[in-house]
């Protein structure tokens, strides 16, 4: 065995976590968010949880979900320490099914079908993967992270057909972590958080 390979930390989770927010130039909140965490392996099992806010009469806004004990487990680790949208906001849980498309490469995307309404996520011009593997602090999911984090300058999201406005843009969330300002369209694969012994 090569020193240093094996961990002595407890895995949280690992899966993928996919984000796109989107804000009209000039506006101060976002026109529409999509934050999916397609969990692999955890506690309670696989499965995925969208989190789900398209403002408007004609919007959308719930967590979508095709496990729910998967949602709860999300919820419980990270939703609850997040005090920001759209984790803060009190949404109904439905039922949905997911489906991938795209190239990974250059346009991949989620659909989300929640009864008679389908949302469609996708990411554009990806950046090289930023390798994350290290100390994550203040983080409930625990305190030791690996990950492959790709920005994406360009992203989408539409509402039963209908394109939602905006356009990804800068935020300074990555500073504590991975350092500079990153765009609010980024997907993590092989995303993997475990608690290390104090």
């Amino acid at each position: 065995m090569i020193e240093g390979l094996v961990s002595p930390g407890e895995l949280t989770w690992s899966g993928e976590h996919w984000i796109n927010y989107l804000r009209v130039p000039g506006d101060s909140a976002d026109s529409g968010m999509v934050s999916l965490f397609n969990i692999r392996c955890s506690p309670a099992g696989n499965g995925i949880a969208a989190w789900i806010w398209i403002p408007g009469d004609q919007g959308f806004r719930a967590v979508c979900t095709d496990n729910r004990e998967v949602t709860d487990f999300v919820v419980e680790i990270m939703a609850k320490a997040a005090a920001n949208p759209p984790y803060d906001d009190e949404l109904p849980v439905i039922e949905a099914s997911f489906s991938q498309g795209g190239d990974i490469r250059k346009d991949p995307s989620w659909t989300v079908c929640a009864g008679d309404r389908e949302i469609v996520a996708t990411w554009t011009q990806i950046q090289p993967a930023v390798i994350a593997n290290g100390a994550w602090p203040s983080c409930p999911s625990g305190n030791y992270c690996f990950s492959l984090l790709h920005f994406a300058d360009g992203g989408t999201i539409s509402l039963d057909g209908r394109t939602v406005g905006g356009a990804p843009y800068t935020r300074d969330i990555w500073q504590p972590t991975i350092g500079g300002e990153r765009s609010s369209c980024v997907f993590a694969l092989s995303e993997s958080f475990i608690k290390l012994p104090e």
